[in-house]
């Protein structure tokens, strides 16, 4: 049996060669569909491949001392962009510079990006992970065996020996589905994103939502919205354009508020109108799009916003790490789970017109 997952073992699984592999896991331009492409980190993540470590193999290796890294799946939306600069700012305040890593929601991305902070001797690192969310035990050991301080955000591994800052989002799942059912909903669909399928945090919250509607004794639903393929071809407008019909959807993730709207209007929910909507986590509107009134319409449904507080997990997540990098052995694992705010924005101009 091989210990180690090699490139061409990828490329044989994939139906691929070895060379597009080597591109689609470094990020690198290459002429690959979207379907091919997922396809192949899909079989990587599953494969538990890790990048070899030889990033600076040929450079001399600089030691950052002073220096965290954050690595985050993105940094667009407001939760993101306020934990890339919550980081920093506390980093700062605290006499440390920050390396801030995207690393495009690709897991072969994020664990290059790791073996280059262990490269670089960085203090310690905020890892806001898809990988060791998705059990890739591999990858999670190597972390390990490198003795690098990690503090887990957001997302993080299901071992109890790890230090995690994170939100209550079983629990405020729970809250945002309930307050839809006390203003008489009872068939409401939970609208969760493909990437993040798998991960803790969307589990938990999707057991949130499921544990709230089996409590009143009603049937949950749950579909995924795919940001990668056109609106046209995503599973859930069957859902949409048939028999059953929802007065309510929760959407698990901020971000994905335009791919629903862009979705709901080819429904006959678009014209009707004669629903509402929750938001898990904060979402933006751009400029063009406020002054145009684009999408007002499914915007003024939202009766029911649960935020997380991105500043505070990210400040407790530095404090965890300084804290981890000073007492070095003697540091004692811990678990922080903070609280989220709901909030009823529109509420009563939505129940007037139902």
């Amino acid at each position: 049996m091989k210990e180690k997952v090699t490139l061409q073992d990828i490329a044989d699984r994939s139906h691929v060669s070895k060379a597009l592999v080597s591109r689609v896991l470094n990020n690198r331009e290459v002429r690959v569909s979207d379907q091919k492409r997922e396809q192949i980190l899909r079989i990587a993540n599953e494969m538990n491949y890790v990048p070899s470590g030889q990033i600076l193999a040929a450079s001399p290796i600089p030691s950052l001392n002073k220096t965290i890294a954050a690595l985050l799946p993105h940094i667009y939306g407001t939760f993101m962009s306020t934990l890339a600069d919550s980081i920093t700012k506390r980093a700062y305040e605290n006499g440390y510079s920050t390396l801030l890593f995207d690393y495009r929601q690709n897991n072969a991305l994020e664990m290059k990006y790791l073996d280059l902070c262990h490269s670089l001797n960085v203090s310690g690192v905020i890892l806001d992970s898809i990988s060791n969310a998705n059990n890739n035990d591999t990858y999670i050991k190597k972390i390990h065996s490198w003795n690098l301080p990690v503090v887990y955000l957001d997302c993080y591994p299901n071992t109890n020996n790890t230090t995690v800052v994170t939100s209550t989002n079983k629990q405020s799942m729970y809250r945002l589905t309930e307050s839809l059912i006390a203003r008489g909903h009872k068939n409401i669909l939970s609208i969760i994103q493909d990437r993040s399928t798998f991960t803790n945090v969307s589990m938990s919250r999707l057991n949130g939502y499921y544990e709230a509607m089996d409590q009143h004794g009603l049937r949950g639903y749950n579909e995924i919205i795919y940001p990668n393929r056109s609106y046209d071809q995503q599973p859930i407008l069957s859902l949409l354009n048939s028999g059953t019909r929802f007065s309510a959807f929760i959407i698990h993730t901020g971000s994905d508020v335009g791919h629903f709207c862009n979705l709901i209007h080819k429904t006959s929910y678009g014209k009707e109108l004669d629903y509402e909507l929750a938001v898990f986590d904060d979402f933006f509107i751009g400029y063009n799009d406020f002054v145009s009134g684009k999408n007002q319409d499914v915007y003024q449904r939202i009766v029911c916003n649960m935020s997380q507080r991105p500043e505070e997990l990210a400040f407790r997540s530095v404090d965890s790490l300084i804290d981890y990098m000073k007492k070095g052995p003697a540091f004692v694992p811990t678990q922080q789970f903070i609280d989220c705010d709901l909030a009823f924005p529109n509420a009563e101009k939505a129940n007037d017109s139902l």
